[in-house]
């Protein structure tokens, strides 16, 4: 494995140096620009139980309890370096008791079964080995009446998606057609795609019957 792709390695499975970079790149701007997009009219109340999934450095996790004041979010990442950094950036958070930050993979989530009102996925499921499992996962803690809200930075049709692709090993870049399928075979209903075709931006919208 060559440096670069070291590097890029990291955004799926952060460690050491290189992973802690790559942490800090995720909370950066272009991360931030999908995110504020993706959150456009979400279906989100403002006194929503939140858990976002492969929450990252927990940029994401900052911007939805600043956004949904009454909110509480649960952010779930299975590398400790990404949990580490999303503990510091939402430490006051977590003391006022709106946050908590914990270790675990989207295939098994350290969540109550029906607690949740909205599940966030922001640029991570490229790397769900499982997706069905995943996608089953976030049906059971969602409440009946619950949003899925998956975002992605490529569409499957941007150049640079497939050089990522080789770039990391078992990446996957999903088209919105793609998520739709995998959200609808879950039992998901009322399932809506946005895209943002001059970014290559694609959100997937599903919810709970």
């Amino acid at each position: 494995m060559n440096f670069l792709q070291q590097y890029y390695q990291n955004f799926k499975e952060p460690k050491g140096i290189l992973g802690r970079y790559a942490v800090y790149r995720m909370n950066g701007k272009r991360h931030a620009a999908l995110a504020m997009w993706a959150l456009e009219g979400a279906p989100i109340p403002s006194n929503a139980m939140i858990a976002d999934i492969g929450c990252g450095g927990g940029a994401n996790i900052a911007r939805l309890l600043n956004q949904y004041p009454d909110s509480r979010v649960t952010g779930v990442d299975q590398a400790a370096i990404s949990v580490n950094k999303a503990i510091r950036v939402n430490k006051r958070a977590i003391r006022a008791g709106r946050c908590r930050i914990v270790g675990g993979n989207a295939k098994l989530l350290p969540i109550v079964k029906e607690t949740i009102d909205v599940v966030t996925a922001f640029e991570t499921v490229y790397y769900w080995q499982s997706f069905s499992e995943c996608v089953d996962e976030i049906f059971r803690v969602l409440k009946p009446g619950g949003a899925c809200i998956i975002a992605n930075e490529t569409d499957g049709i941007a150049p640079e998606g497939a050089k990522w692709a080789k770039l990391i090993h078992h990446m996957h870049i999903y088209t919105t057609q793609e998520l739709e399928q995998y959200l609808a075979a879950a039992g998901f209903t009322n399932i809506t795609s946005r895209h943002d075709p001059d970014r290559h931006f694609i959100s997937v919208t599903a919810h709970k019957p």
